[in-house]
């Protein structure tokens, strides 16, 4: 039985919040040695650098910073305001996210939302990218996009079983991400994994699988745009789709150095193949 405790951030600020509400039915249902909360994000200051002292932060700021720290996994439940994250939701990832001691660094995270026709998808997209800045080991699958909210609560509780089926099996795997983390060493990267692949939705699979592993990404969609990116940026390892066909990958690979280069068929295994890789680039140095 594994022990852990998760929070929740909200994005919305709202009293009757659907994001607010999908979080609460997340932690409703949780396995057991699991405890949840959700923190309150309504007292944090718009983020001001001149606020940041010699190591001094405002005090809601301190105080949230050490409940993320404590807590060993977080759910982000995210509106989405005009196709991407709320104001309030990047506020607070930017106080979050400051200084060599962030609590973010690292951390074991999932991302679900509660919205319109997409159900939040751009907004969970664009999230993901946030906070891939620190290296969140941020679940891949499910993604809980929750479709015409309004339909799916009665008030402010949630009244779908299939969404808290979905919810029931995010937890449990955030809960392995989190049993994952404990179980090995960090891996410092040295910069990021470039992702090549000319399918979006593989691609897009594959970016996930990596950053589940705590590995920040690029990406590219031809071999030119990868060779650009090779010649112009600080790339721990290329990850490529071998769907590109032999032309384009030898065209990668001879863009490629001493760089790790993970080809792959199955863009679920993408992200394991690529930790694989460099766990045993590190061991090697």
């Amino acid at each position: 039985m594994t022990s852990a405790h998760l929070i929740g951030i909200s994005g919305s600020l709202r009293t009757g919040s659907l994001n607010t509400a999908l979080l609460r039915a997340a932690f409703g249902d949780l396995p057991d040695g699991v405890t949840g909360e959700v923190a309150s994000i309504s007292g944090i200051p718009l983020y001001n650098a001149d606020d940041v002292t010699a190591g001094s932060m405002p005090a809601p700021v301190t105080a949230l910073r050490s409940i993320v720290d404590g807590a060993d996994g977080i759910v982000f439940a995210t509106p989405e305001y005009n196709w991407s994250v709320t104001g309030a939701m990047k506020n607070v990832v930017d106080w979050l996210s400051l200084g060599p001691d962030s609590p973010l660094d690292f951390k074991p995270a999932a991302i679900i939302g509660a919205g319109g026709g997409s159900g939040t998808s751009r907004s969970q997209k664009h999230l993901r990218d946030i906070l891939s800045h620190n290296s969140l080991c941020i679940v891949a699958d499910p993604q809980v996009m929750v479709a015409r909210a309004f339909q799916r609560f009665e008030g402010i509780e949630l009244a779908d079983d299939g969404v808290r089926a979905e919810l029931k099996t995010m937890v449990g795997r955030l809960v392995e991400v989190i049993e994952r983390s404990r179980s090995v060493d960090r891996v410092e990267a040295g910069g990021s994994v470039l992702v090549v692949g000319s399918e979006e939705p593989r691609l897009d699979i594959a970016v996930r699988g990596v950053v589940e592993h705590g590995h920040r990404t690029l990406t590219a969609f031809a071999p030119v745009d990868a060779v650009r990116i090779l010649g112009r940026r600080s790339v721990a390892a290329v990850a490529v789709d071998v769907h590109l066909g032999e032309s384009a990958l030898a065209a990668v690979r001879a863009a490629v150095d001493d760089t790790p280069i993970i080809e792959f068929g199955d863009p679920a295994g993408a992200g394991q193949l690529v930790d694989d890789a460099l766990r045993f680039a590190a061991g090697s140095k």
